[in-house]
This record gives structure tokens, C-alpha cells and sequence, in this order.
């Protein structure tokens, strides 16, 4: 369906919209992904134009590419981040708790400037692919923090869990943080 095509306003083009999406919900067996389908119909339907960008974005029209480098780039943080998570679970609680008050053990979501890797993720989470949510940071990694975390994650990805060490080793100090932020800002 070509983007240029659509629109909210016809009754022809709600019709398209609403026909695309009908068939999208029928297809699936996941339930989350056929609540939104009924919640981008739901959009369409009673004419609510702020959510029109979401809704074309859900149907894949928007014209903005997810380049393979980026997805694949995503995809691999997702499964750092859900690998930590783990491993901090069956850690001992204390341990657990000192190696998050200091370092990111979280994801801590995209610059603003990144909107393929944000549209990346939440097309994984959308189809149930990963489930790392985003943690809200006072000061949030950048992506050259997660590029430095994958490469060092590169040679434990391969261990059922990480240990506290590794876990340690992968992530960002919060105070390493705070100082390359203060030595870009001057």
C-alpha cells in the first residue's frame, strides 16, 4: 500500500486503512498485537488525528527505513540488556543491588536524534520479540555507551549468566558517566 495513497479523511482511504488493519488482527494469534491492532482501528475509526503517525507507522508506511545495520545493532543491546537482567536475578540480592546503585545495569532508552533505532525497538516490543523496558536515568546512556558495553559483552554473551564481575565490566560506572558527560559539556 503506498504511503502517498493513504488518508484519514475519505471514507475510501478510512476503508483502506481499516481493511489493512482488520486483515493484520486476523492473522495474528498474539493477543497483545491484536489489542493494538483493535486500538489503531479504534484511531481510524473515530478520526483521532494526533495518533495518525502511530497508526501508518504500525502498518509500515511511513517511508522511514530501519537500515539492517541499526535493527541488527538493536536487536543485540536487547539481548545484552535482557542477559544482565537475568543474571542480576539469580545474583545475590545485595550483590544485585550494589552493582545497579553503581553501574547501569538498565536500558535506559535512545537519544532523540535516533529514530530508526527507537523505531527498531518499539517494533520488537510491539511484536513481543523483547521485553527490555526503558528505565527513566537522571543521566541516560548515549549510544556510544551502549557500543562500548556490546564490545565488551562480546566475549561473555556466550555464559548462561554473568557474574557479578562480568556484569561489572560490561556496564557503565555512574560516576564514568557523569564525568564524560561534564568533559563534553566544557
Amino acid at each position: 500500500m503506498p504511503s502517498d495513497s493513504l488518508d484519514f479523511i475519505s471514507t475510501a482511504g478510512k476503508i483502506q486503512l481499516i481493511s489493512s488493519l482488520e486483515s493484520m488482527q486476523q492473522r495474528s494469534t498474539d493477543n497483545d498485537y491484536i489489542d493494538y491492532c483493535h486500538y489503531c482501528l479504534d484511531i481510524v475509526r473515530q478520526g483521532i488525528e494526533l495518533n495518525y503517525y502511530e497508526v501508518l507507522d504500525f502498518i509500515g508506511v511511513t517511508g522511514e527505513t530501519v537500515p539492517a545495520e541499526v535493527s541488527i545493532e538493536v536487536v543485540f543491546l536487547m539481548e545484552m540488556f535482557d542477559h544482565i537482567s537475568i543474571s542480576l536475578s539469580v545474583l545475590p540480592e545485595a550483590e544485585a543491588n550494589a552493582a545497579a546503585l553503581e553501574y547501569y545495569t538498565k536500558f535506559c532508552g535512545f537519544e532523540a536524534s535516533l529514530s530508526a533505532h527507537l523505531s527498531y525497538y518499539i517494533f520488537l516490543v510491539r511484536t513481543n520479540k523483547y521485553r527490555v523496558p526503558i528505565f527513566k536515568e537522571g543521566l541516560p546512556l548515549t549510544l556510544s555507551h551502549y557500543r562500548e558495553m556490546m564490545l565488551t559483552y562480546e566475549r561473555y554473551k556466550r555464559n548462561l549468566y554473568l557474574t557479578k564481575d562480568m556484569i561489572r565490566d560490561i556496564c557503565i560506572r555512574r560516576e564514568q558517566q557523569i564525568f564524560i558527560i561534564r568533559k563534553n559539556r566544557g
